[in-house]
Protein backbone atom coordinates (compact mmCIF):
# COMPACT_ATOMS: atom_id res chain seq x y z
CA UNK A 1 0.00 0.00 0.00
CA UNK A 2 2.73 2.31 0.87
CA UNK A 3 4.14 1.45 -2.85
CA UNK A 4 1.00 2.67 -4.15
CA UNK A 5 0.16 5.59 -2.12
CA UNK A 6 3.87 7.14 -3.14
CA UNK A 7 3.19 5.96 -6.91
CA UNK A 8 0.05 8.61 -6.56
CA UNK A 9 1.84 11.29 -4.86
CA UNK A 10 4.51 11.37 -7.27
CA UNK A 11 1.59 11.36 -9.92
CA UNK A 12 0.23 14.49 -7.94
CA UNK A 13 3.10 16.31 -8.07
CA UNK A 14 4.02 15.88 -11.95
CA UNK A 15 0.20 17.12 -11.98
CA UNK A 16 0.51 19.95 -10.31
CA UNK A 17 3.99 20.98 -11.80
CA UNK A 18 2.38 20.83 -15.32
CA UNK A 19 -0.52 22.99 -14.05
CA UNK A 20 1.99 25.64 -12.29
CA UNK A 21 3.51 25.54 -15.81
CA UNK A 22 0.53 25.69 -17.51
CA UNK A 23 -0.86 28.41 -15.76
CA UNK A 24 2.09 30.70 -15.57
CA UNK A 25 2.35 30.67 -19.41
CA UNK A 26 -1.74 31.22 -20.15
CA UNK A 27 -0.85 34.38 -18.17
CA UNK A 28 2.48 35.76 -19.42
CA UNK A 29 1.96 35.33 -23.09
CA UNK A 30 -1.62 37.07 -23.12
CA UNK A 31 -1.74 40.05 -24.10
CA UNK A 32 -3.20 41.42 -20.80
CA UNK A 33 -0.92 43.43 -18.29
CA UNK A 34 -1.18 44.16 -14.73
CA UNK A 35 0.36 47.66 -16.61
CA UNK A 36 -2.61 48.68 -18.19
CA UNK A 37 -4.35 48.82 -15.40
CA UNK A 38 -1.93 52.03 -14.22
CA UNK A 39 -3.44 55.49 -14.46
CA UNK A 40 -4.01 56.48 -18.34
CA UNK A 41 -1.41 59.11 -18.24
CA UNK A 42 1.34 56.94 -17.64
CA UNK A 43 -0.18 53.97 -19.43
CA UNK A 44 0.43 55.57 -23.07
CA UNK A 45 3.86 56.57 -21.97
CA UNK A 46 6.38 54.18 -23.12
CA UNK A 47 8.40 55.49 -20.84
CA UNK A 48 6.62 55.13 -17.42
CA UNK A 49 5.76 51.71 -18.78
CA UNK A 50 8.98 50.24 -18.72
CA UNK A 51 9.82 51.43 -15.53
CA UNK A 52 7.12 50.16 -13.94
CA UNK A 53 7.46 46.92 -15.70
CA UNK A 54 11.23 46.71 -14.58
CA UNK A 55 10.14 47.64 -10.99
CA UNK A 56 7.64 44.71 -10.80
CA UNK A 57 10.28 42.37 -13.14
CA UNK A 58 8.15 41.85 -16.01
CA UNK A 59 10.74 42.74 -18.15
CA UNK A 60 12.75 39.64 -17.47
CA UNK A 61 13.05 36.73 -19.82
CA UNK A 62 9.94 34.65 -19.60
CA UNK A 63 12.26 31.62 -17.95
CA UNK A 64 13.74 33.66 -15.86
CA UNK A 65 10.37 34.99 -14.39
CA UNK A 66 9.22 30.64 -14.09
CA UNK A 67 11.86 29.71 -12.31
CA UNK A 68 11.96 32.54 -10.20
CA UNK A 69 8.51 31.79 -9.10
CA UNK A 70 8.92 27.90 -9.19
CA UNK A 71 11.42 28.68 -7.13
CA UNK A 72 9.17 30.53 -4.73
CA UNK A 73 7.09 27.88 -4.38
CA UNK A 74 8.97 25.24 -3.14
CA UNK A 75 10.06 27.24 -0.42
CA UNK A 76 6.46 28.50 0.34
CA UNK A 77 6.91 32.13 -1.10
CA UNK A 78 3.34 32.96 -3.38
CA UNK A 79 5.05 36.17 -4.60
CA UNK A 80 3.39 39.56 -3.86
CA UNK A 81 0.49 41.21 -5.02
CA UNK A 82 1.05 43.68 -8.05
CA UNK A 83 -1.97 45.85 -7.08
CA UNK A 84 -1.16 46.43 -3.17
CA UNK A 85 2.47 44.71 -2.47
CA UNK A 86 0.99 42.47 0.19
CA UNK A 87 2.22 38.73 0.37
CA UNK A 88 -0.34 36.66 -1.96
CA UNK A 89 -0.25 33.72 0.73
CA UNK A 90 -1.20 36.07 3.43
CA UNK A 91 -4.42 36.60 1.57
CA UNK A 92 -5.14 33.46 0.35
CA UNK A 93 -4.68 32.13 3.99
CA UNK A 94 -7.21 34.78 4.69
CA UNK A 95 -9.56 33.20 2.15
CA UNK A 96 -8.98 30.14 2.02
CA UNK A 97 -10.35 29.03 5.25
CA UNK A 98 -14.05 30.69 3.55
CA UNK A 99 -13.82 28.30 0.76
CA UNK A 100 -12.78 25.40 2.64
CA UNK A 101 -16.06 25.80 4.95
CA UNK A 102 -18.01 26.49 2.33
CA UNK A 103 -17.24 23.50 0.61
CA UNK A 104 -16.81 21.20 3.14
CA UNK A 105 -20.51 22.34 4.37
CA UNK A 106 -21.91 21.73 1.09
CA UNK A 107 -20.22 18.17 0.60
CA UNK A 108 -22.09 17.58 4.20
CA UNK A 109 -25.71 18.80 2.86
CA UNK A 110 -24.57 16.58 -0.66
CA UNK A 111 -23.36 13.14 0.58
CA UNK A 112 -25.39 12.77 3.57
CA UNK A 113 -28.38 13.06 1.86
CA UNK A 114 -27.96 11.58 -1.08
CA UNK A 115 -26.33 8.55 0.85
CA UNK A 116 -30.05 7.70 2.32
CA UNK A 117 -32.10 8.66 -0.86
CA UNK A 118 -29.88 6.65 -2.90
CA UNK A 119 -30.28 3.97 -0.92
CA UNK A 120 -33.49 4.30 -0.26
CA UNK A 121 -34.42 4.69 -4.04
CA UNK A 122 -32.68 1.37 -4.43
CA UNK A 123 -34.56 -0.64 -2.49
CA UNK A 124 -37.85 0.65 -3.62
CA UNK A 125 -36.89 0.24 -7.31
CA UNK A 126 -39.50 0.99 -9.76
CA UNK A 127 -41.77 2.34 -7.22
CA UNK A 128 -43.45 5.40 -6.62
CA UNK A 129 -40.10 6.89 -4.47
CA UNK A 130 -37.67 5.57 -7.07
CA UNK A 131 -39.15 7.43 -9.73
CA UNK A 132 -39.82 10.71 -8.22
CA UNK A 133 -36.27 10.59 -6.74
CA UNK A 134 -35.12 9.78 -10.89
CA UNK A 135 -37.10 12.73 -11.61
CA UNK A 136 -35.85 15.25 -8.86
CA UNK A 137 -32.42 14.45 -9.31
CA UNK A 138 -32.56 14.97 -13.05
CA UNK A 139 -34.11 18.25 -12.54
CA UNK A 140 -31.05 18.99 -9.67
CA UNK A 141 -28.46 18.14 -12.08
CA UNK A 142 -30.57 20.44 -14.98
CA UNK A 143 -30.55 23.60 -12.89
CA UNK A 144 -27.87 26.28 -13.14
CA UNK A 145 -26.14 26.85 -10.24
CA UNK A 146 -25.86 30.79 -11.38
CA UNK A 147 -29.20 31.00 -12.12
CA UNK A 148 -30.64 29.27 -8.68
CA UNK A 149 -27.92 31.47 -6.26
CA UNK A 150 -29.81 34.86 -8.26
CA UNK A 151 -33.17 33.44 -7.66
CA UNK A 152 -32.60 32.75 -3.80
CA UNK A 153 -30.94 35.96 -3.50
CA UNK A 154 -34.02 37.60 -5.12
CA UNK A 155 -36.52 35.06 -3.20
CA UNK A 156 -35.24 35.04 0.32
CA UNK A 157 -35.74 38.07 2.00
CA UNK A 158 -34.39 37.19 5.27
CA UNK A 159 -31.37 39.35 5.39
CA UNK A 160 -30.15 36.52 8.40
CA UNK A 161 -29.40 33.67 5.22
CA UNK A 162 -27.84 36.76 3.04
CA UNK A 163 -24.38 37.65 3.82
CA UNK A 164 -24.33 41.25 1.65
CA UNK A 165 -20.98 42.83 1.13
CA UNK A 166 -19.00 42.76 4.17
CA UNK A 167 -21.75 40.86 6.04
CA UNK A 168 -19.35 37.61 6.30
CA UNK A 169 -18.79 36.68 9.95
CA UNK A 170 -16.13 33.92 10.71
CA UNK A 171 -17.05 30.80 12.50
CA UNK A 172 -15.22 31.47 15.98
CA UNK A 173 -16.63 35.15 16.05
CA UNK A 174 -20.19 33.97 15.88
CA UNK A 175 -21.26 30.51 14.81
CA UNK A 176 -25.16 30.81 14.63
CA UNK A 177 -24.77 33.08 11.69
CA UNK A 178 -21.53 32.07 10.30
CA UNK A 179 -23.75 28.81 9.38
CA UNK A 180 -26.78 31.35 8.41
CA UNK A 181 -24.99 32.93 5.96
CA UNK A 182 -23.09 29.75 4.28
CA UNK A 183 -26.35 27.89 4.31
CA UNK A 184 -27.98 29.15 1.07
CA UNK A 185 -24.43 29.23 -1.09
CA UNK A 186 -24.23 25.84 0.31
CA UNK A 187 -27.00 24.58 -0.77
CA UNK A 188 -26.46 25.83 -4.42
CA UNK A 189 -23.09 24.74 -4.11
CA UNK A 190 -23.55 21.15 -3.72
CA UNK A 191 -27.28 20.81 -5.01
CA UNK A 192 -25.83 18.91 -8.42
CA UNK A 193 -23.37 16.78 -6.57
CA UNK A 194 -26.24 15.49 -4.31
CA UNK A 195 -28.12 14.46 -7.20
CA UNK A 196 -25.18 12.92 -9.16
CA UNK A 197 -24.17 10.75 -5.97
CA UNK A 198 -27.99 10.18 -5.22
CA UNK A 199 -27.89 8.16 -8.87
CA UNK A 200 -24.60 6.63 -8.71
CA UNK A 201 -25.35 5.30 -5.38
CA UNK A 202 -28.83 3.73 -6.76
CA UNK A 203 -27.44 2.62 -9.98
CA UNK A 204 -24.28 0.77 -7.87
CA UNK A 205 -27.02 -0.72 -5.34
CA UNK A 206 -29.70 -2.01 -8.62
CA UNK A 207 -26.45 -3.71 -10.23
CA UNK A 208 -25.44 -5.31 -6.50
CA UNK A 209 -28.58 -6.84 -5.92
CA UNK A 210 -28.86 -8.23 -9.43
CA UNK A 211 -25.60 -9.89 -9.21
CA UNK A 212 -25.21 -13.40 -8.09
CA UNK A 213 -23.14 -12.57 -4.28
CA UNK A 214 -26.59 -11.42 -3.55
CA UNK A 215 -28.59 -14.36 -4.76
CA UNK A 216 -26.49 -16.62 -3.38
CA UNK A 217 -26.27 -14.76 0.51
CA UNK A 218 -30.06 -14.46 0.27
CA UNK A 219 -30.28 -18.42 -0.66
CA UNK A 220 -28.13 -18.87 2.82
CA UNK A 221 -30.52 -17.19 4.30
CA UNK A 222 -29.44 -13.74 4.80
CA UNK A 223 -31.04 -10.94 6.20
CA UNK A 224 -32.03 -7.92 3.82
CA UNK A 225 -29.82 -5.99 6.04
CA UNK A 226 -26.81 -8.34 5.78
CA UNK A 227 -27.18 -7.80 2.13
CA UNK A 228 -27.62 -4.54 2.20
CA UNK A 229 -24.09 -3.76 4.54
CA UNK A 230 -22.03 -6.44 4.18
CA UNK A 231 -22.94 -7.50 0.09
CA UNK A 232 -24.52 -4.37 -1.67
CA UNK A 233 -23.56 -1.63 -0.42
CA UNK A 234 -19.70 -2.76 -0.83
CA UNK A 235 -19.76 -3.37 -4.46
CA UNK A 236 -22.10 -0.01 -4.65
CA UNK A 237 -19.70 1.93 -2.73
CA UNK A 238 -16.79 2.01 -5.06
CA UNK A 239 -18.02 3.83 -7.95
CA UNK A 240 -19.80 5.48 -5.91
CA UNK A 241 -16.60 6.90 -4.28
CA UNK A 242 -15.30 7.32 -7.73
CA UNK A 243 -18.08 10.00 -8.10
CA UNK A 244 -18.06 11.52 -5.08
CA UNK A 245 -14.79 12.25 -4.73
CA UNK A 246 -14.47 14.10 -7.85
CA UNK A 247 -17.38 15.89 -7.12
CA UNK A 248 -16.31 16.90 -3.82
CA UNK A 249 -13.06 17.82 -5.06
CA UNK A 250 -14.83 20.64 -7.26
CA UNK A 251 -16.94 21.69 -4.37
CA UNK A 252 -13.85 22.47 -2.41
CA UNK A 253 -12.08 23.85 -5.50
CA UNK A 254 -14.85 25.69 -7.20
CA UNK A 255 -17.01 27.82 -5.35
CA UNK A 256 -15.81 30.97 -7.96
CA UNK A 257 -19.50 31.49 -9.23
CA UNK A 258 -21.48 30.91 -5.80
CA UNK A 259 -18.85 33.30 -3.88
CA UNK A 260 -19.09 35.83 -6.22
CA UNK A 261 -22.79 35.81 -6.21
CA UNK A 262 -23.23 35.42 -2.93
CA UNK A 263 -20.39 38.15 -1.88
CA UNK A 264 -18.59 35.97 0.21
CA UNK A 265 -14.75 36.45 0.59
CA UNK A 266 -13.48 33.56 -0.38
CA UNK A 267 -10.53 31.89 -2.62
CA UNK A 268 -13.00 32.18 -5.43
CA UNK A 269 -13.80 35.90 -5.40
CA UNK A 270 -10.01 36.47 -4.63
CA UNK A 271 -9.04 34.67 -7.96
CA UNK A 272 -11.99 37.00 -9.71
CA UNK A 273 -10.79 40.36 -8.33
CA UNK A 274 -6.91 39.45 -9.44
CA UNK A 275 -7.84 38.18 -13.09
CA UNK A 276 -9.41 41.48 -13.15
CA UNK A 277 -7.10 43.59 -11.89
CA UNK A 278 -4.55 41.18 -14.03
CA UNK A 279 -2.68 40.71 -11.17
CA UNK A 280 -0.71 37.72 -11.77
CA UNK A 281 1.21 36.29 -8.75
CA UNK A 282 -2.42 36.71 -7.10
CA UNK A 283 -4.46 34.70 -9.48
CA UNK A 284 -1.81 32.31 -9.68
CA UNK A 285 -1.34 32.00 -6.38
CA UNK A 286 -5.01 31.22 -6.44
CA UNK A 287 -5.48 28.56 -9.21
CA UNK A 288 -1.95 26.52 -7.37
CA UNK A 289 -4.00 26.86 -4.11
CA UNK A 290 -7.39 25.31 -5.81
CA UNK A 291 -5.33 22.71 -8.09
CA UNK A 292 -3.42 21.93 -4.63
CA UNK A 293 -6.87 20.86 -2.85
CA UNK A 294 -8.46 18.86 -6.03
CA UNK A 295 -5.27 16.83 -6.12
CA UNK A 296 -4.96 16.22 -2.79
CA UNK A 297 -8.97 15.15 -1.68
CA UNK A 298 -8.32 12.54 -4.96
CA UNK A 299 -5.62 11.57 -3.73
CA UNK A 300 -7.40 10.65 -0.43
CA UNK A 301 -9.93 9.27 -2.69
CA UNK A 302 -7.61 6.90 -3.87
CA UNK A 303 -6.10 6.12 -0.52
CA UNK A 304 -10.03 4.98 0.32
CA UNK A 305 -10.05 2.45 -2.20
CA UNK A 306 -8.13 -0.01 -0.26
CA UNK A 307 -10.38 0.07 2.31
CA UNK A 308 -13.41 -0.18 0.66
CA UNK A 309 -12.57 -2.47 -2.24
CA UNK A 310 -10.54 -5.49 -1.26
CA UNK A 311 -9.89 -6.78 -4.94
CA UNK A 312 -7.31 -3.67 -5.12
CA UNK A 313 -5.62 -4.81 -2.23
CA UNK A 314 -5.45 -8.72 -3.66
CA UNK A 315 -4.26 -7.00 -6.89
CA UNK A 316 -1.22 -4.87 -5.91
CA UNK A 317 -0.10 -8.51 -3.75
CA UNK A 318 -0.63 -9.92 -6.94
CA UNK A 319 1.80 -6.92 -8.40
Amino acid sequence: MAVYILRRAIGVLVVMAAVVTAMFLLLHVSPVSPVNQLAPQVAADPAARAAVEHELGLDRPLVVQYLDYVGGLLTGDFGHSLADGSSVADQIGRALPVSLELGLLAALMAVLPAALLGTWSALRNGRAVDRITRIATVVAMSVPGYWLAVVLLVTVDNPDYLPGAGGFVEFPDDPVRNLQVLLLPALVLGLAAFAMITRSLRGGLIEAYASDHVAFARAMGASRTEVLRRIALREAVVPTLTVAGVLIGGLLSGTVLVENVFQLPGLGQLMVTAFQREDYPLALGGCVATAAIFLVLNLLVDVLYFAADPRMRQGLDRA
